[in-house]
Order: structure tokens, then sequence, then C-alpha cells
């Protein structure tokens, strides 16, 4: 299973981003790890998701991995530049126009 980190604004449907809240849910069911790494005040505040709402974002990724540790960890955001980060702090990248693909990719 995997530790999936998300952004919030332009990411998730709550802020105009194209995934839906319900898939976070049925990644969860599935075994998944979800947590949020976005201080957005559009974050979804009451779900059960673990939240790291640092404004720096290499701590909160680097936090949810040592609380959370999964051999795959995937940081999806639309934020300029987090393609570097997640790099930097050895996580995959998914920007969120590509999420229908890494879906069928972790489902498969």
């Amino acid at each position: 299973m995997a530790l999936l980190c998300f952004d919030v604004d332009g990411t998730l449907e709550q802020s105009e981003g194209p995934i839906p809240l319900q898939a976070l849910h049925d990644l969860a069911a599935q075994g998944h790890m979800i947590v949020i790494v976005s201080p957005s005040p559009l974050r979804p505040k009451n779900e059960p998701f673990p939240e790291f709402l640092s404004v720096d974002r290499r701590k909160n990724l680097r936090d949810a991995r040592q609380e959370h540790p999964h051999e795959q960890a995937v940081y999806i955001s639309d934020n300029d530049g987090d393609d570097a980060l997640s790099a930097e702090v050895d996580f995959e990248y998914v920007h969120p126009v590509n999420w229908d693909r890494f879906l069928a990719k972790l489902n498969a």
C-alpha cells in the first residue's frame, strides 16, 4: 500500500481541483494511507485523514513519511516546483491532471 500525500488548493475538488474527496475515502478503504500536507483553509477539516500543516512542504512530507513509513510515497500537487521538491524528499510526484492515469496504475 502507498502513502499518498495531498496538496489541497487546485488539487482537491473543494478548491477547484480535479480530485474528488470520495477518491481519498476509496483509497483509504483499500488500505492506502491518505495524508493532507497543505495548510490551506479549504482542506477537508472534518475528515479522518492525518494532517501535517507547516508552511514548509518538505517538512510536511518528511514528517508524514516518518510517521507513516511506506515503500511507495507519492505527493499529489499542482504547485510549480513540487516535482523537484518531491524528488528531494524521495517521493513520487503526480500532478492532478495525471490523476486518472496514476490511479489506474495504482490499482493495477
